[in-house]
C-alpha cells in the first residue's frame, strides 16, 4: 500500500443503531486503537446530558461519518436521519460520508447507498478492520509511484526537445568523451543498442535526428558517428560537472583583459587549472556563439584549438554576459 496525504487525525462519527452495539463496539475500539479518534454515543453521553447537545458536538468536529449499516439499522427512522445528515455534510465538503455494511446484501440497501462506494466489513475481521483504518488514515491501495525507465525519463533542461532515445546517445557520447576532440569518440549504430539497452530502431532514429541537427556526424564508414561542437555545448550543459556556458564567460572576460589579442590556449588553461575536456567545451560554446576566432592546427592534441584571437564580437559577448 501507498501512504498518501490522508487526515492528520481522523475524527470518526459512528451511527448505529441501538440494538447493533455488539457488533459496532468492535469497530469503535478496533478505530480508537489505531489512531482514530471515535464519537461513540455510550462513550460520550452521559446520564442527564442532553442526547441532541452531545450529538451535535460530535458532528461538529468530525473528519468523517461512519455509518453502521445492518439489517436492524436499515428500518431505524433515526439511523435514516443521521444518513440524511452524513449526506449534507459530504454534499458541504465537511466530512466524508463512508457506509459500512454488516450481513447486508448490497441488492437490499436504499438505491441512493446501492450506487456509492461502501465497504463490506465482518467485525471480527482484523484484516477487513485494518482495511477501514487505512481508509480513514488516506492510505492508498494504488501502489507507489517508482522511477521511471531511463528511456523515459523525463528530459533535463536544455534538451527538452530531444526524444529520451536521442537524449541517451548524447549522454553516452559526451561522458564518453576523453577531450571534447573532432572524433572522440566515434560511436557505431551496432554497439549503442547494447550499450544503452535501447532497440536499434529506436537507436537510428535518434542518431539520425542528432546528425540532422548538426550534433553528430557520419564518418566514412557506414554506421560510425561522431560528435560535432554543438553536441558538447547542449549535453555537456546538462550531464556534466561544469558548465560550457559559464566557462565560456570566463574565457570570454579573460581575453578582453588581457594585454594582447591572441591568447595560448594551453597557457589560459593552466592558468584556469581547467583539463583540456572542459576547456574544449567552453571553446565549442564560444565557437558557435560566433565570439572567437580560432586557430587551429594538425598536432593540436589535446586541444581543439591552439590559440584564441580576441574580436569585437568576443568584447560583446564578455559585456553581455557580464
Amino acid at each position: 500500500m501507498n501512504a498518501t496525504e490522508g487526515t492528520a487525525h481522523p475524527k470518526v462519527y459512528l451511527a448505529h443503531a441501538s440494538e447493533d452495539k455488539g457488533q459496532v463496539r468492535p469497530i469503535a475500539e478496533y478505530l480508537m486503537a489505531n489512531g482514530i479518534d471515535v464519537w461513540f454515543d455510550e462513550w460520550e453521553i452521559e446520564a442527564g446530558d442532553s442526547l441532541r447537545q452531545k450529538m451535535e458536538e460530535g458532528l461538529g468536529s468530525m473528519t468523517h461519518f461512519v455509518i453502521v449499516l445492518t439489517k436492524t439499522s436499515l428500518t431505524k427512522p433515526w439511523v435514516a436521519k443521521e444518513i440524511d445528515v452524513g449526506l449534507v455534510r459530504q454534499v458541504g465538503s465537511k466530512s466524508r460520508f463512508v457506509p459500512l455494511v454488516v450481513d447486508v446484501e448490497p441488492a437490499d440497501l436504499p438505491p441512493f447507498l446501492e450506487a456509492m462506494l461502501f465497504l463490506k466489513i465482518d467485525p471480527s475481521n482484523e484484516a477487513e478492520l485494518k482495511g477501514l483504518v487505512d481508509r480513514l488514515h488516506g492510505v492508498s491501495r494504488k501502489p507507489a509511484l517508482g522511477t521511471a525507465p531511463k528511456y523515459v525519463k523525463q528530459a533535463p533542461k536544455g534538451l527538452e526537445g530531444w526524444s529520451s532515445a536521442a537524449i541517451a546517445v548524447g549522454k553516452y557520447v559526451v561522458e564518453s568523451s576523453v577531450n571534447a576532440m573532432v572524433s572522440d569518440p566515434v560511436v557505431t549504430t551496432e554497439g549503442l543498442p547494447e550499450a544503452l539497452n535501447i532497440s536499434p530502431a529506436d537507436v537510428r532514429i535518434a542518431i539520425l535526428d542528432l546528425k540532422d541537427a548538426g550534433f553528430l556526424r557520419e564518418m566514412n564508414v557506414h554506421g560510425h558517428y561522431a560528435p560535432q561542437p554543438a553536441l558538447f555545448v547542449d549535453f555537456d550543459e546538462a550531464f556534466m560537472p561544469f558548465s560550457p556556458k559559464d566557462d565560456a564567460k570566463t574565457i570570454a572576460n579573460r581575453m578582453v583583459n588581457a594585454e594582447g589579442s591572441v591568447v595560448n590556449v594551453e597557457t589560459l588553461a593552466e592558468e584556469l587549472e581547467w583539463p583540456p575536456r572542459r576547456f574544449n567545451s567552453a571553446v565549442c560554446y564560444l565557437e558557435r556563439a560566433g565570439a572567437i576566432r580560432a586557430r587551429h592546427a594538425l598536432a593540436s592534441a589535446p586541444w581543439r584549438v591552439v590559440q584564441l584571437v580576441c574580436t569585437d564580437e568576443t568584447l560583446r559577448f564578455a559585456r553581455s554576459h557580464g
